[in-house]
């Protein structure tokens, strides 16, 4: 067996697994399945807005540019209930400061779960946009995290329950790291990489970070938090000093303020009142006014969208989203397989109302050869005369670049993290492991390279030998593709590669983007390059499933939202790591993938 065949076994596994969860979970809530059937029966409704009602935004779980699966593994370790797409938000903001009928925004942050630096900041945009046309936002949260809170500063009142906190607790990257695990289990992590700073395989070969990777990454999370006080503070109206001690001497002024969390907050300026349920409504029925069930007046998302949107016809700029890990094949949404995306751009390529294509990439990369494979589509694409611009989300490194560099513009957020331009390749083998509890291996074979990546039979000198210059070329590939792509010397690359990550402000200082600004400015940069004035925004992609679509809407009704625990949060990153060794299928074992995109905290 190959140690393809053996992970792919593995990936088989997890696979029945989610399939098997899946099931049981509709089977445990077939009630609220039925529920759900009669609501899709009736088919959605208009709704009725009111003049002067508020809009409000409460998102559920982690901020994505797509929604995907739902996946059972991740909910049992707290890691994967809840997803909101991110242009979904912004659309509700732009018509909501548009529609005379919405006098007010209300933020109710108290679900809000992962997001990128990159999504907060766009989100922020369009919040101060909307505060610009003269309407009131009102954020609420009876405890505010950071991604809380930073949307919440947009806001022109912060209300908070008098028991509860915010907590700036900053910026950081950590992972799990199981070189003593493995040693104690005999395995064997066979390495192989091009990048001084090339960390995704620390995680299995060392204890900790090594000291470049710490450098490379302390720079980064020192960036994006200088940024984070700097645009709160400006919210506030405060000190960028003010908000860096709230944060760092938190302990001191809790102190001061006799443990009182509620009271600190208020005392600091980061809330503007502490009001228990009851208060809180009674000032935004004063807001919006009362409705009929004696709560204000107001219109949620899903409601105030409907109805959907038809096609466009006539001239358009496709955006294809390019969001998880790239893997080969055909994958669900959450993840870039390469036939998915490479269809998607193919028929973006034959379409002929379709001028200029924006790939919106949010990835940490993946498998080498499923990124060259998305690459060349996109060549292709460019080709036929139809101008490519890359708008990068929150991520867009190693493979998240490598599909990025041939666009005739690349547009990044301030705070996108990307760069990462490095490979490596890694096999585990237990053959340490067997012998170790009485079991042996023997044979025969016609050449060295037979059962060469066996998983159960290590790695001989000669397969070390090959890996290592396959590596070396793929390195020198990516070296050579980003200098074509953006009009640099492979030298120049190389000493801005070696896996090193950048913000997307240093991106622009280094050549490795063109502008900066967000997923809008990208598209009208693409019509501007495919010269049209007036155009349509067709959303290419991968529809999810009836049984998907069912699933989610299930755990929508009951109100499932992610409770994250030390014990679950463990598991999900033991889940997350094990499960992402289990995906990757390179055919070559190679890879373009970042360490720091997973870990960012």
């Amino acid at each position: 067996m190959s140690a393809r065949g053996f992970f792919s076994g593995i990936g088989r596994a997890f696979a029945f697994a989610r399939v098997a969860l899946a099931n049981l979970i509709v089977l445990l809530l077939f009630f609220a399945l039925l529920a759900v059937v009669v609501a899709l029966a009736s088919g959605p409704e208009r709704a009725e807005v009111a003049d002067g009602s508020a809009l409000l935004l409460a998102p559920n779980g982690t901020i994505v540019e797509q929604t995907g699966t739902v996946d059972p593994l991740e909910m049992l370790t707290g890691g994967g209930l809840g997803q909101t797409a991110l242009p979904y938000l912004l659309k509700a903001i732009d018509k909501a400061a548009q529609d005379e009928r919405i006098g007010a925004l209300v933020l109710d942050l108290s679900s809000v779960g992962g997001v990128a630096p990159a999504q907060l900041d766009v989100l922020g945009d369009a919040l101060a946009t909307f505060r610009e046309s003269g309407k009131k936002i009102v954020a609420k949260a009876p405890f505010y995290s950071r991604n809380q809170y930073f949307l919440a500063s947009f806001a022109d009142e912060i209300y908070m329950h008098p028991m509860g906190e915010v907590f700036l607790d900053g910026y950081g990257t950590y992972g799990l790291y199981y070189q003593s695990m493995f040693e104690a289990l005999h395995v064997n992590i066979h390495v192989f990489r091009v990048g001084t700073y090339k960390e995704f395989v620390e995680p299995y070969t060392r204890n900790d970070m090594s000291p470049a990777a710490k450098a490379a990454n302390q720079a980064l999370v020192d960036s994006l938090w200088q940024r984070y006080v700097a645009r709160v503070a400006a919210n506030r109206d405060l000190a960028p000093e003010a908000v860096l001690a709230f944060a760092n001497r938190y302990d001191e002024l809790l102190a001061a303020a006799d443990g009182d969390t509620g009271q600190a907050a208020l005392e600091h300026g980061l809330v503007d009142a502490l009001l228990t349920k009851e208060e809180e409504s009674e000032r935004l029925r004063t807001l919006a006014g009362e409705d009929e069930e004696d709560s204000y007046q107001h219109v949620a998302l899903a409601d105030y969208l409907l109805p959907s949107t038809p096609l466009p016809i006539g001239d358009a700029v496709g955006v294809i989203v390019a969001s998880g890990l790239i893997t080969t094949g055909d994958q669900p949404r959450g993840t870039i397989g390469a036939d998915t995306m490479t269809e998607l751009l193919r028929d973006a390529r034959k379409n002929n109302s379709i001028k200029a294509v924006v790939v919106r990439v949010d990835s940490g990369g993946g498998s080498a050869f499923a990124s060259e494979l998305i690459r060349q589509e996109i060549v292709r694409v460019q080709k036929k005369g139809k101008p490519v611009v890359v708008s990068m989300g929150g991520t867009a490194a190693s493979g998240g670049y490598w599909i990025a560099a041939p666009a005739d513009r690349i547009w990044a957020a301030p705070n996108t993290v990307t760069g990462s331009i490095g490979i490596f390749a890694i096999v585990p083998t237990f053959e340490n492991t067997l012998q170790h509890i009485g079991i042996s291996r023997d044979g025969v074979g016609t050449g060295p390279f037979v059962g060469a990546l066996d998983p159960v039979g290590g790695i001989g000198e000669a397969a070390a030998r090959a890996l290592q210059a396959s590596v070396g070329h793929g390195y020198q590939q990516f070296l050579e593709l980003v200098a074509k792509g953006r009009g640099m010397t492979v030298e120049q690359v190389d000493a801005i590669g070696q896996g090193r990550v950048w913000t997307g402000e240093e991106a622009l200082e280094l050549g490795l983007v063109d502008e900066l600004g967000h997923l809008e400015d990208a598209i009208a940069g693409a019509a501007q390059l495919a010269g049209m004035e007036k155009y349509k925004v067709r959303y290419m992609q991968k529809e999810l499933t009836p049984q998907q679509v069912m699933l989610q809407k299930v755990l929508d009704t009951i109100g499932f939202a992610s409770q994250t625990t030390p014990a679950s949060a463990t598991a999900s990153v033991l889940v997350r790591d094990l499960r992402r060794l289990a995906t990757l299928n390179d055919p070559k074992h190679i890879y373009a993938l970042c360490e720091t995109c997973a870990g960012l905290l």
